[in-house]
Parts: C-alpha cells; sequence; structure tokens
C-alpha cells in the first residue's frame, strides 16, 4: 500500500473511534445525506484531494503535501434521539471531536512528517435538519518515487 493510502486509512480509523458524539458512520466513499436515516448521524466523508509534490533529494526521496477533504455531517431533527437538538452545537461538537482526534498524532502513524487542520467551513444552514463542516487536513509526508 502507498503511504499515502496508509495516512488515509489511519484517519478513517481514528475518526472511526471517536464516541462523543458517536459517529455512526466513516466512509471514504460519498453519500447523500438525505438518504440516511436519523440514526446514521453523524455520518463523516473521507476524501483525498490535492497534493503539491516537489523532489527531495537526487536519491529518488520526494515530498508531498497531501490535503484530505473530510465532510462530518449532523442531523438536529428533533425525532433523533437526542437531548441537544440546537444544529450549530452539533456541528461545533462534531468539528471539535474530529480536531482533538487528528491532533492526538500528527505523524499519522508514523507515516508523515506533520500534519494540521488548516481550514474549517460551516454550510450556511438552508438543508436545516442537515449540518454539515468541511475540515480540510494537511498532511507532510516523504516517499521515495516508485513506491508511491
Amino acid at each position: 500500500m502507498s503511504v499515502r493510502e496508509d495516512i488515509a486509512t489511519d484517519i478513517v480509523t481514528k475518526l472511526s473511534s471517536i464516541t462523543s458524539p458517536n459517529i455512526v458512520l466513516v466512509t471514504r466513499n460519498p453519500f447523500t445525506v438525505g438518504s440516511l436515516a436519523s440514526t446514521q448521524f453523524p455520518a463523516v466523508f473521507v476524501r483525498t484531494t490535492d497534493e503539491d509534490r516537489q523532489d527531495f533529494t537526487q536519491a529518488g526521496l520526494r515530498e508531498g503535501i497531501i490535503e484530505y477533504e473530510i465532510v462530518a455531517s449532523v442531523n438536529a431533527d428533533s425525532s433523533a434521539t437526542s437531548t441537544n437538538n440546537n444544529i450549530d452545537t452539533k456541528r461545533n461538537e462534531i468539528i471539535e471531536a474530529i480536531c482533538e482526534k487528528l491532533e492526538q498524532d500528527t505523524t499519522r502513524n508514523s507515516k508523515a512528517l506533520h500534519s494540521e487542520i488548516t481550514r474549517v467551513q460551516v454550510d450556511d444552514g438552508t438543508a436545516f435538519p442537515i449540518g454539515q463542516a468541511t475540515i480540510t487536513y494537511s498532511v507532510q509526508y516523504k516517499y521515495t518515487r516508485g513506491t508511491n
């Protein structure tokens, strides 16, 4: 498996272990939030996006900064089993939980040199009772040319 795939797998594994709030679904396959039942929230979609690469040495060692987009979806439906159905609170809770979990290991299981959250965007609320936050996560890593 490539280093970039190992990093993506690590992100999914770590996000799947979040218990407060209990993330029900973490996937690398896109989904339509409207087709999810209220019991399937919070749901998270992780995808690899852009990458900048450069030669690091003449020995074939390269460096890359790859971005992962983490889209977290929450549901403030009053029929949901939560006692707090404020959409902004639910969005903030999932953002904080994801950020805290990713900060626990900035080397992504020793596959990265450094990683950090570089941007958090939230939806405009027009899809209420569904709320979303998109987190951009940048990871700097090294690899040998021809092996990634």
